[in-house]
């Protein structure tokens, strides 16, 4: 399976740091050079920032259009893909995961499956659709999710729908992807990916963290939100809620909801181990 990195040109320590972990994963990675706001016109981005609950940044724009890229991607190479965010600590066994994933043919059933997670509870089916390895890990149905695109498998068909709810609207990454209708979402449990912010939540060490340009970039054009847009923003936070009370309510009929273990010992790195 394919596996490719988004990553900004200016980030050569996040790069380093993911060469060195997939050399120790025996795996081979693409970069994909991720959007930057210099990508951006002024016109582009004006246009576009109604849709959400308020004033979108520049560089969340750009992460947005990252992740739209590898969309186009999948769908032009007709075959699921891996899609990383360029600060992902990854388990020791991921590559033995990806191998199981890849043998099943899920395609039909599944267009999107979370790696991630993160400390806080989601809405998942009560029973697994498929496991790996031996049982150890498993695939459950996510029927509610709001946050993470550290690193995610897309098939064909869950690019195309994401595409296809793109053409008409535009968001943060994750409240996008957790919000495109039909998409059939599902959740590996224990999770095999964390974010280096994630890691501190579960005492798992990262090493030294690579710095995020992406959050100290500020915006280069310069938009001050009038009463019109004011509004706009606050009718959108209201039906916002609105959709996700009854996204919940509808979730919750369907799943349980829960947190998603982690298995600490699988990311500390074995130098971390051999050291106490």
């Amino acid at each position: 399976m394919k596996i490719y990195i988004i990553n900004l040109e200016q980030s050569t320590d996040r790069l380093e740091y993911q060469i060195k972990q997939f050399e120790r994963l025996g795996l081979n990675f693409e970069r994909l050079p991720a959007v930057c706001i210099n990508d951006i016109s002024e016109k582009f981005y004006l246009s576009h920032i109604k849709y959400g609950q308020r004033l979108m940044k520049q560089s969340e724009m750009a992460c947005f259009l990252s992740h739209k890229k590898a969309w186009s991607l999948v769908l032009k190479k007709n075959e699921p893909c891996v899609i990383l965010e360029d600060d992902a600590l990854l388990t020791h066994d991921f590559t033995d995961l990806l191998k199981d994933i890849e043998s099943k043919n899920i395609d039909n059933q599944v267009d999107f499956i979370n790696l991630e997670v993160q400390p806080r509870n989601k809405v998942v089916s009560h029973s697994p659709i498929y496991s790996f390895l031996n049982q150890e890990y498993h695939l459950y149905e996510l029927f509610l999710e709001k946050n993470g695109t550290g690193g995610y498998i897309i098939y064909p068909n869950g690019a195309k729908k994401l595409l296809n709810y793109a053409q008409n609207k535009l968001g943060l990454a994750d409240a996008f992807i957790y919000g495109c209708p039909n998409l059939k979402k599902t959740q590996i449990e224990p999770a095999i990916l964390l974010q280096d912010v994630i890691c501190p939540a579960y005492n798992i060490p990262f090493g030294p963290p690579p710095q995020s340009i992406i959050g100290t970039v500020n915006n280069t054009v310069q938009f001050q939100p009038n009463l019109y847009h004011k509004i706009l923003f606050k009718k959108n936070r209201i039906l916002t809620q609105l959709k996700l009370g009854i996204k919940t309510l509808i979730a919750l009929s369907k799943g349980q909801k829960r947190q998603i273990m982690v298995n600490r010992d699988k990311f500390i790195p074995k130098e971390a181990k051999n050291d106490k």
